[in-house]
Parts: structure tokens; C-alpha cells; sequence
């Protein structure tokens, strides 16, 4: 069943998202308009693209998460809204609860789904994401930068997806590093920076710098079980080590050049 443009549209950022695109664009086929937003892609990113006739491209040069994704709001005429990032794979499940959604949405104009994260293209026993918000009504939602995150404020009551979205980024380490080089420091400057806000627990930790590494490494491998998954379970979990190691190396140099 297609969602009409007045019903459905979704939006995406994309820069060099040639490992991603097409998985994700192949399973979007059923909006009519797709819009992606992108900040300047050298690669194959723009020629996928143009094989999908329902998926409409603008160029704006990036800013901030937040900014972009709102720009992008404005581009959309729908009433409601798919929210997605360029490495998220939807499944037939997820697919068809939100068709459901879309004929009958009750009191909510927002619904959170939580994800499963492929490495090498196999899927993980379990991973530290937590649940977003995907789907939500054009009028009722606006995005906030969060040190390297951007988060979506919803004006209104929301709802849980029972089904899940694949998250399958395939881009080269390399590329990894690069953008974690760059979230840690905005991550740094939100914990040093925080207005006086009281800090979460889980920022309390990396403030601390030795214990977050740690913490995170054996959280991952044995708490979620992901010594089982081999060595893709070795990947993310060494991931997801690193990023918290390349925070706390930002911390320490800039609490002692200061």
C-alpha cells in the first residue's frame, strides 16, 4: 500500500552514504516523496539516488544535526512524518505497524521505535541504543542539539512501535573514526560546558574518564551478551570502547591546557 504525499513523507541527511543508500532507499518505495537532504556527497551517493523516482534530492551545506533536520521539516507538506538516518534499514514488520499507524493514529503524534544493530551485516544478540522517535506529526516536532546528538522535542502524546529498525552502517572504519574524532568534541564541550545543569549518571561517569572505557567495555561483551555474538560482537563492543576512550582523552587535555 503507497502512502500519499498529504499522508506520509520522510526525510533523510545524507554525505557519502554510497555503502547505505540503497538498502535503505529500497525498502522506502511505498512513500511517494522521500526527501533527502544533503550536505555535499563526493561519492556514488547522488547517482543511487536517482534510480528511485519517488525520492527527491536538496542540497544544503551542513551546520549542526539539528539545524539540518530542521531545514529539512520545512522542505516536507505531509501530515505526518519518517524521520530516518541513512543507515536505517526498515523491516516488513515495521513497515506494515506503521501503515496501521497511519489509518488509525488514536490521540498520538509521535511513536518511538527501538532498533537492532547489524555488524558485517549480522545481527547483534543485543547493543546500547536507545529507543527514538521516528515517527511523528509535521506540526508536532522539532529538533535540539545534544553535544553530538540532535533530539527530537514532541508537543503531544506518543506511542511505542513494537517492531524494530535494522541499523546497518557499513562505511569504512576509517570514516568511522573520523566522526567520532569530531562527536568527541562536542561531547567534551556539553560535559565541561552544562550550563549548570545537573548531570546525568551516565555523564557523571564519563566526567570521571577511567571508569567509562571499562565500564562500557565489559557492559557490552557480558552484560549484553555480546561475547556470543563473535567477532562482530568484538567490533561493536571495541567500538563502542574507543568512542568512550577518545572522550576521556578529550577531557583530559582540555582540563589541563585550560
Amino acid at each position: 500500500m503507497k502512502a500519499g504525499q498529504n499522508v506520509l513523507q520522510a526525510l533523510i541527511l545524507t554525505k557519502n552514504e554510497e555503502p547505505n543508500i540503497k538498502r535503505v532507499l529500497d525498502k522506502l518505495t511505498w512513500i511517494e516523496r522521500v526527501v533527502v537532504l544533503d550536505s555535499g556527497s563526493t561519492d556514488a551517493t547522488l547517482n543511487i539516488i536517482k534510480a528511485y523516482p519517488n525520492v527527491e534530492v536538496v542540497y544544503r551545506a551542513f551546520d549542526s544535526f539539528a539545524q539540518q533536520c530542521n531545514y529539512g521539516l520545512d522542505l516536507l507538506t505531509s501530515e505526518w512524518v519518517l524521520s530516518l538516518d541513512a543507515d536505517y534499514v526498515l523491516t516488513d514488520d515495521f513497515i506494515t505497524e506503521t501503515q496501521q499507524i497511519l489509518s488509525s493514529p488514536g490521540n498520538n503524534v509521535g511513536y518511538f521505535t527501538r532498533f537492532e544493530f547489524l555488524v558485517f551485516g549480522r545481527q547483534l544478540v543485543s547493543n546500547n541504543t536507545t529507543p527514538r522517535a521516528v515517527l511523528f506529526k509535521l506540526n508536532a516536532g522539532s529538533y535540539f542539539d545534544d553535544g553530538h546528538a540532535h533530539r527530537l522535542k514532541i508537543e503531544g502524546l506518543t506511542g511505542n512501535y513494537k517492531a524494530k529498525i535494522l541499523h546497518d552502517d557499513r562505511k569504512s572504519l576509517s570514516r568511522w573514526l573520523a566522526n567520532q574524532d569530531g562527536y568527541s568534541v562536542k561531547e567534551c564541550d556539553k560535559l565541561l560546558h552544562n550550563n549548570g545543569e545537573k548531570l546525568s549518571f551516565s555523564a557523571k561517569i564519563r566526567r570521571n574518564k577511567v571508569i567509562a572505557p571499562f565500564f562500557v567495555f565489559f557492559y557490552s561483551l557480558f552484560v549484553k551478551g555480546l561475547i556470543f555474538n563473535g567477532w562482530a560482537g568484538w567490533h561493536y563492543t571495541l567500538q563502542r570502547t574507543m568512542v568512550e576512550i577518545l572522550l576521556a582523552i578529550r577531557l583530559i587535555e582540555e582540563e589541563k591546557l585550560k
